[in-house]
């Protein structure tokens, strides 16, 4: 099966990744990479948490953690209007799995659109749909969350993982507000300190 057809489920993590077409920028500006993180939070957050990211000129990498069925359902009823009686829906795995595609289509057609009229410019921005791999245990998502955030550097567009700026690296390390759960992710290196040591590793032989 192709890794853009996997099924986005509910309680598994993801990475999830896309690029350019062509070799074209997919962020120009600040306000791009800003404006993109804040389209997660208004298509995403009410479903999923924003583990990890790293943001590229011309491609992003995400890990995405979805919330459990019970917990989207709820959401789901509570910010239904049309409830008869207050009585509850049932959704089924399958419609939650076409939800979670579907927002995260809108979330990249919106950012694509305001994209494409804020540079004049018409067509697909991203290369094909957005690819998507289950993250399976706490070691991969380790070395996945750093190899992410080392990605500025071993493409050569920043000298340390601290000079880049749209990744979630420098949020993890602020106590200023972020969407990132920054304990949970600290907790998987056991601690801060960990976490910075870890990442000052090379992991040369890493494939996601």
């Amino acid at each position: 099966m192709s890794k853009a057809l996997i099924p986005l489920e509910p309680g598994v993590s993801y990475h999830i990744f896309n690029h350019s077409v062509g070799n074209e920028n997919i962020f120009r500006t600040d306000k791009n990479y800003l404006s993109f993180l804040k389209g997660f939070k208004t298509y995403m957050f009410p479903y999923a948490d924003l583990m990890c990211y790293c943001l590229m000129r011309n491609h992003f990498h995400l890990i995405v953690r979805f919330r459990s069925h019970d917990e989207i359902e709820e959401f789901i009823n509570n910010a239904d209007k049309t409830l008869v009686n207050g009585k509850l829906k049932v959704i089924s795995d399958e419609k939650l799995t076409l939800l979670l595609s579907q927002q995260f289509s809108n979330y990249f057609n919106s950012y694509a659109k305001a994209y494409n009229m804020e540079n004049f410019r018409r067509g697909a921005l991203f290369k094909r749909a957005f690819r998507r791999i289950p993250i399976q245990t706490d070691d991969y998502m380790k070395r996945l969350i750093r190899y992410i955030h080392q990605n500025p550097v071993n493409d050569s567009f920043a000298s340390t993982i601290e000079e880049w700026k749209y990744s979630s690296y420098n949020s993890i390390l602020s106590i200023n507000h972020t969407l990132i759960p920054r304990m949970d992710v600290i907790e998987l290196f056991g601690d801060l300190e960990n976490f910075i040591f870890y990442h000052q590793q090379n992991d040369a032989g890493f494939e996601y």
